[in-house]
């Protein structure tokens, strides 16, 4: 398959994979030379955080895409991956986190620019998302999903393999369908919007048809292109304080009492800040801070 050029990416379109990410490692190992995006119609694996399924049907946005780190800085070949879960109880928000041993590292500024990375792209979807629905609603829920109207429209998972310079960030968003009570999706979004509504916005609210899903995944991932490089360029030339003050300014559940599930451990709180290092600040009862890297949940190759 030859592939289709935008932005710098070299961008492959499958009607049916398992999943995008899995599409991108499998091309990693037989050998790449340029950052690219793997994009499906649907996926019959499709992967969440901690081993669950992502339900993918026809008519949602499914991507992956494969980031040159070397562009970005000098990582080391010694990071794998984290994993954080996050989930919602009936009044509290719950992030779980994987009770398995914690690996080490010994190059912690690589990892944090990982982490750095996930804030990035979290903007980028969240910015994508502002051209189609009412822009006070979307909300970013530490550390890599985006919320509108407190429902899950979009996901993200970022895999990387360890000795590679190459890492894959996989993104879905709900368009035609919210598979789940708890999520919603874009056309749900604008049949109700008061907002005033381009011939885009219209477009994607016509019955769909293959052809119409099709360039509606290609005209978002165009979107989706064009913000991520802009915001990653805006981080590696300004750094992460910009990305951070931009996510909180959207920050799910900010200044709410939530609970953080860290090793077996049950920890509650106000929801405070994500400091300069990405972290999550949680103050307790006592008005003590406890801070959770989303770093130190780097296991099993996912985040």
């Amino acid at each position: 398959m030859t592939p289709k050029t935008f932005e710098g990416f070299h961008i492959y379109h499958y009607e049916e994979v398992s999943s995008t990410n899995g599409k991108a490692l499998d091309l990693i190992d037989r050998g790449i030379s340029n950052e690219t995006v793997i994009i499906a119609d649907k996926q019959t694996e499709g992967r969440g955080r901690t081993g669950k399924n992502w339900i993918s049907p026809e008519g949602n946005f499914y991507a992956s895409f494969i980031i040159n780190l070397l562009q970005i800085t000098s990582l080391g070949s010694s990071i794998t991956h984290w994993d954080s879960r996050l989930a919602v109880a009936a009044h509290l928000d719950v992030i779980p986190a994987h009770d398995a041993k914690i690996q080490c590292w010994n190059d912690r500024e690589s990892l944090s620019k990982l982490t750095e990375l996930t804030f990035v792209t979290a903007l980028a979807v969240g910015n994508t998302l502002l051209s189609f629905i009412n822009d006070s609603n979307v909300q970013y829920k530490w550390p890599n999903d985006i919320f509108v109207d407190e429902k899950k429209i979009s996901g993200i998972l970022l895999e990387k393999k360890s000795n590679s310079n190459w890492l894959v960030i996989g993104i879905g968003i709900n368009i035609d369908h919210a598979p789940l009570l708890e999520a919603t999706c874009i056309n749900k979004l604008l049949s109700s919007s008061v907002v005033p509504v381009t011939d885009t916005k219209i477009q994607m609210q016509v019955p769909m048809s293959h052809a119409r899903m099709i360039l509606q995944n290609i005209y978002i991932l165009k979107e989706l292109v064009i913000n991520f490089n802009n915001l990653r360029k805006q981080w590696i030339l300004d750094g992460f304080c910009a990305i951070r003050e931009m996510w909180l300014k959207r920050a799910f559940k900010m200044n709410e009492q939530i609970s953080v599930k860290f090793a077996s451990k049950l920890h509650e709180g106000i929801f405070i800040d994500i400091d300069k290092g990405g972290r999550l600040v949680l103050q307790q009862k006592d008005g003590s801070l406890i801070y959770f890297d989303a770093g130190e949940l780097f296991v099993n190759n996912i985040l």
